[in-house]
């Protein structure tokens, strides 16, 4: 005896229908959804949490937790890659996207779970509710390599979007650089004026310049506080600037005429990578003008011809 009989005799068999199964598929996310929300609550109001607040432990003066960030952090062990080399490489994306917080991989994982979450209840309420449409397995893969890989994708925008800024303000920063230590500033105290300048600009190299201050200021010798800077911004550019700071560092040579010399080169390189970008736009033109451009030219231009001929020759 099947299935199928079986529930025929129970007189179950009405109850395995498509409408049956969606709303059971709605109550279990709901019931998923409010488990969630619960746990958020118990996360930002735990009882240990009370306690300390009780006892005085969360002073005036103290930072107030991210209670949200602490909320999903507890979410994201279920995310987190068993692969030491994978998190390291999200790690690493997370710092060059600006996110120097200790919890960032945490809160990189909840987010990404919470996508994979919405992106299978998606995908199954395209299958129940787009059952008869050609276009429901399109769909249920978009949804679900939307949630798996949208997260990596907007974490990779963000790295390529402050890669390109911290590459515009570079130029501005040598160029001031060059001044305050030619007008006979220390390079320490030089870097600390820029940075104080450049933070309403280009906030995001500011930032990174005060952070080689503080490193230098710590005892860190200047090449390895300028290579911890290109691992930061992933600016691959900077590396010669390390090398030639570097090398004055060892034998002694002006600080002033090496920025000097660095400068001249870097806008050197920019201005050869405009001259390739420009290069190649004739060769990338060449693609849209066969598709779109040379069909409708010869439409209009031997489209004409054409009818007369067709109606000569009827």
């Amino acid at each position: 005896m099947n299935f199928n009989e079986l529930a025929s005799q129970m007189g179950i068999s009405g109850l395995f229908t498509r409408d049956n199964l969606f709303l059971l598929m709605v109550l279990v996310g709901t019931i998923l959804g409010v488990l969630a929300v619960g746990m958020l609550i118990l996360g930002i109001n735990s009882p240990i949490k009370r306690k300390l607040k009780a006892m005085g432990a969360d002073t005036a003066s103290s930072p107030k937790p991210d209670r949200l960030g602490s909320a999903l952090g507890n979410m994201a062990p279920m995310m987190v890659p068993n692969s030491k080399k994978e998190r390291e490489s999200i790690q690493s994306q997370l710092i060059q996207a600006g996110y120097h917080d200790s919890n960032a991989l945490s809160l990189f994982y909840a987010i990404k779970l919470v996508t994979v979450l919405v992106g299978l209840f998606l995908a199954g309420a395209a299958y129940f509710l787009m059952h008869e449409s050609s276009y429901m397995p399109l769909i249920i893969i978009v949804a679900l390599w939307c949630g798996l890989f949208g997260p990596n994708m907007f974490l990779a925008k963000l790295v390529s979007e402050r890669k390109d800024k911290v590459k515009a303000a570079v130029p501005d920063a040598l160029d001031l650089l060059v001044v305050c230590t030619e007008s006979g500033l220390g390079f320490n105290a030089a870097l600390k004026r820029i940075s104080t300048e450049l933070m309403i600009s280009h906030p995001e190299l500011a930032e990174e310049l005060d952070t080689v201050c503080a490193k230098i200021q710590a005892g860190v010798e200047m090449p390895t506080a300028f290579k911890e800077l290109v691992d930061r911004t992933g600016v691959e550019e900077l590396t010669g600037l390390v090398s030639m700071l570097s090398h004055a560092a060892k034998v002694g040579g002006s600080i002033a005429q090496t920025l000097r010399d660095y400068t001249e080169d870097y806008r050197d390189k920019r201005k050869q990578a405009a001259e390739e970008v420009a290069a190649k736009i004739p060769t990338k033109m060449l693609f849209p003008m066969v598709l779109f451009i040379w069909p409708c030219f010869f439409i209009v231009a031997l489209g004409p011809g054409l009818m007369t001929l067709f109606d000569a020759l009827k």
